[in-house]
């Protein structure tokens, strides 16, 4: 059976229940898991294990930790291997996501900490463990604290942790608890010298008598999360390097000025050529990949021009949509996507109430808006877009100030809208690429505009 946890040996296996999940997981040992549950006490004794582990963790060579980490995430990629057969049924539903939707966004994010960007963040942590001097803290466990929009989002934090030799302790989201500590179990079978360095748990988020030895222990925080908890455990672990990465989104910028087919009089499907489509198909996979859940899922395509080039990308992005959505069929509905449905029925209204065009696409496989106003508005989600045509790219800097600081992400196509990267970097978006490749970065990428191995790493 599936568990919520991966403990060192030596500590006690705490109470466990048996939670049964959504019917959708299917039958058998799948649909149900071991869920832990945990004391003030026992999560202190956890810690203070793993602080032990850390000598030991620190003698473990490269190589090894390379060959280790690089055969489990390839398990964890590959459809058929036992770890990934174990553990899809459940992660599909826990994720709220389709099969087809779960396997994309699986090998988005494990694609980018595969053997190559691996050894390279290596090799860079390998330099700082020589010439930095740190103090004690900065072997002590790292708490990474999870959230749950993403599947398989504790490789991220996890590669430079260990890279640097920290011990860590994952905390699972409540709504997602099973893949950490399902990779833990296979990356430790694969070296177990790690076996005393690694953790994963998970309890409701917030508590703070659970979490104040934890947060005593620690000698760094990582915490994905709104504001709020943020400022919550800010207050709660006074001194403490607390790493946060809170919600963001993400937008497009496309310049069609070299697209030979810009007349669409001149395409035979009447909305552009192959240029168009291209960007069309990338911009497409940066909307729908994890059901646009992700800090870099586009949420608005500013493009170069007037309307008429507005209604053209707005009908290729929908029919690329439309083929995503045959593809990669967007998740069972809950209640909080019920909720987005309703904001969604709304945007459409609103935008058919002021005349403008109508999304074609059913609402479950996405929506495409064509929005003159300029300003960024926030998506309701579900693959739901807005298209804004800009005559001069070079105001979208001015657009976007509100923005500053909540912006990720920025899929970019021509050469005026490249010219735009600086402007956008001092903005704080932490990652350019061409449409399709956004929501795949490797492990050298900053997220948040934070460069993992000196956050972790960094003198005491």
């Amino acid at each position: 059976m599936l568990a919520d946890f991966l403990l060192p040996p030596g500590i006690p296996r705490p109470p466990a229940t048996v939670t049964e999940l959504a019917p959708s997981a299917g039958p058998g040992p799948e649909a149900s898991y071991a869920a832990a549950g945990w004391t003030a006490a026992g999560l202190g004794a956890l810690v203070a294990a793993l602080r032990r582990g850390g000598k030991g963790l620190r003698a473990l060579p490269d190589g090894a930790l390379l060959d280790a980490w690089a055969a489990t995430v390839e398990a964890f990629r590959d459809p058929a291997s036992p770890e990934r057969r174990a553990l899809e049924p459940a992660l599909a539903a826990l994720c709220g996501l389709s099969p087809a939707g779960l396997e994309a966004g699986l090998d988005a994010v494990l694609g980018g900490v595969r053997r190559e960007p691996a050894a390279a963040l290596l090799e860079r942590a390998a330099i700082l463990r020589k010439s930095r001097t740190t103090g004690a803290a900065a072997h002590a466990p790292v708490l990474v604290l999870l959230a749950s929009n993403l599947p398989a989002l504790a490789v991220q934090p996890l590669l430079p942790a260990l890279a640097l030799r920290r011990p860590v302790l994952l905390k699972s989201p409540s709504a997602e608890p099973l893949f950490a500590p399902a990779f833990l179990a296979a990356l430790v079978q694969r070296e177990p010298r790690l076996a005393g360095t690694v953790a994963a748990v998970t309890w409701q988020g917030g508590d703070a008598t659970l979490e104040a030895p934890l947060l005593a222990a620690a000698g760094t925080v990582v915490a994905y999360g709104g504001a709020a908890a943020m400022a919550d455990l800010a207050r709660r672990a006074p001194g403490k390097r607390l790493v946060e990465y809170g919600p963001k989104t993400s937008l497009a910028v496309v310049d069609l000025s070299g697209d030979p087919d810009r007349d669409p009089d001149s395409a035979p499907d009447g909305h552009g050529g192959a240029a168009l489509q291209a960007v069309a198909a990338g911009l497409a996979r940066d909307v729908a990949l994890f059901d646009q859940r992700g800090c870099l899922s586009v949420a608005a395509v500013y493009v170069a021009g007037g309307m008429n080039t507005a209604m053209r990308l707005a009908a290729a992005l929908e029919t690329a949509l439309a083929d995503l959505a045959a593809r990669w069929p967007p998740g069972p509905a809950t209640p909080a996507g019920l909720a987005g449905m309703a904001a969604v029925q709304q945007a459409r209204l609103e935008a058919e109430l002021r005349g403008l065009r109508r999304s074609a696409l059913p609402p479950g496989d996405g929506t495409v808006l064509v929005e003159p106003e300029p300003r960024l508005l926030a998506s309701p989600g579900l693959r739901t877009v807005r298209v804004h045509p800009l005559a001069d790219l070079d105001r979208l800097p001015g657009i976007l100030a509100p923005w500053r600081g909540r912006l990720q992400g920025a899929a970019l196509s021509g050469p005026a809208a490249w010219r735009l990267a600086p402007r956008l970097a001092a903005l704080g978006v932490c990652r350019c690429a061409a449409p399709g490749d956004l929501q795949s970065p490797d492990a050298a990428w900053h997220n948040g505009g934070i460069d993992p191995l000196l956050a972790l790493s960094a003198e005491e």
